[in-house]
């Protein structure tokens, strides 16, 4: 008699153990996979290069950037590249015959971007720029053919530029943006004769305008 009941009990502990276990796998089955901000599984890769124009003031005036930059794209979502920009109004100044006094500026560094449904052929994207430049003042120091120029002050500075773009998908290898940001910059102050330069000399809101090649 004992072990008539040890056998069922014993089947009952089975029975009982595989109903638990049949409703954890039910409920695994139902319940939605974790999400997370880069997908698992098989990861899908692009990249591109671009031509860059931006618009904004420097040291007071309309000034207009020109510059590149690439990026490795990721599921057609995350971009981590990298860009540089520069600007001069020295050229502005060689036809006087006065002392001209101007400015350059260039900066660059890692840039992070955010695709908005990439798929879309309108889309928006997200990005940033973080790294640092330079900015120096010349002035013209000849007046003929040669135009050359003195540094009378130069330096390093820190950049921070968020932007926000709306991107058109013209082909599969080429897109087309428009946007704008604002640049944050540090590390700049000096007075050079009867003028300040300090941050907001290089900072401010600026426009720009991107092509992008490549397929993603």
């Amino acid at each position: 008699m004992t072990r008539v009941i040890s056998i069922v009990i014993t089947l009952a502990v089975l029975l009982l153990y595989s109903t638990a276990y049949a409703a954890v796998q039910d409920t695994a089955k139902s319940v939605d996979p974790v999400q997370t901000l880069i997908p698992a599984g098989e990861i899908h890769s692009g990249g591109f290069g671009a031509l860059v124009v931006k618009v904004g003031a420097i040291d007071g005036e309309t000034a207009v950037l020109f510059g590149g930059r690439g990026g490795w794209v990721i599921n057609r979502t995350f971009v981590i590249g990298g860009g540089g920009y520069g600007y001069t109004d020295m050229m502005n100044h060689t036809q006087n015959t006065v002392a001209d006094t101007g400015v350059s500026f260039g900066y660059g560094g890692l840039e992070l971007e955010y695709l908005i449904v990439s798929s879309n052929v309108v889309h928006a994207t997200i990005m940033t720029l973080i790294g640092g430049g330079g900015l120096a003042v010349m002035r013209r120091s000849q007046y003929g053919p040669d135009n050359d120029f003195n540094t009378l002050y130069s330096t390093s500075c820190f950049v921070f530029e968020p932007a926000v773009n709306i991107e058109v998908n013209i082909l599969t290898w080429l897109r087309l943006g428009v946007g704008g940001g604002y640049r944050f910059v540090t590390g700049i102050d000096a007075v050079v004769g009867n003028k300040t330069y300090d941050n907001s000399t290089v900072s401010g809101l600026f426009g720009v305008a991107t092509m992008k090649f490549g397929p993603y």
